[in-house]
């Protein structure tokens, strides 16, 4: 939106949030290709904490899909005109994360949504990543790999860069320790988090869905989720 500001300085065709996602200008064939990946085993956490763990955000949003689990049946009203209960209703999960994130990641195929997809089937990457002019990784090298970019392509891209993430002075000050912005509910900061919300059984299930983007897109198990089902495997034996 920031790079493609210029166009709607005087188009009311933007909207509100005077945002251009899609330039006016024709896009030449030369223009270079970029694409962030993450571990997806943190995205898929990220996305469950950002779509699902506030009550709250899933009724507004509707994203903790599927629907008929974890929200009201939007439309479905019993006898006195009240909203039929989702199935996780009047349970009490304080406490509970990892039960919690257990039964989202059990029903998880059962309705794909766009935010938690595997990155290998967004424009073809299981395909084509090998194309691209740069391929960075959401971890613990995020901000070094946003000055790389930034370095890579020039123009107006690192000043916009750093309005949107801060991140040259983490690199100034060699911060490997963070992979987002300060107070974004992206940000993770593991291995605190998937700690609190993984186990191996979850980590194994989540895997069998994940497995293409670690196998075409060339990336690695993390070693907490290796540890977690090392640790397991020693405890039954």
């Amino acid at each position: 939106c920031k790079l493609n500001a210029e166009d709607c300085l005087d188009d009311n065709s933007c909207g509100k949030k005077k945002c251009a996602w899609k330039t006016k200008q024709t896009m030449p064939k030369t223009a270079p290709w970029a694409v962030f990946v993450r571990d997806p085993l943190e995205r898929l956490l990220s996305g469950y904490l950002d779509k699902c763990y506030n009550p709250q955000t899933r009724r507004n949003q509707g994203h903790c899909e599927p629907n008929a689990v974890f929200n009201p049946m939007k439309g479905q009203m019993d006898a006195k005109n009240k909203t039929y209960p989702n199935l996780m209703e009047g349970l009490d999960m304080d406490g509970q994360e990892k039960a919690m994130f257990g039964a989202y990641v059990d029903v998880l195929p059962r309705k794909w949504n766009v935010h938690l997809v595997p990155q290998a089937v967004f424009c073809d990457l299981h395909r084509n990543i090998d194309k691209y002019d740069f391929v960075g990784n959401m971890g613990k090298e995020f901000y070094f790999n946003l000055d790389r970019m930034a370095n890579q392509f020039g123009g107006q891209l690192p000043e916009i860069l750093n309005s949107t993430f801060g991140y040259m002075d983490h690199v100034k000050n060699d911060n490997h320790d963070n992979t987002g912005k300060q107070g974004s509910g992206h940000a993770m900061h593991t291995p605190a988090k998937v700690a609190r919300f993984y186990t191996a059984r979850t980590v194994r299930k989540a895997l069998e869905y994940l497995s293409i983007d670690y196998v075409s897109l060339g990336l690695e198990v993390p070693e907490w989720a290796r540890q977690m089902i090392r640790e397991e495997t020693l405890s039954i034996t």
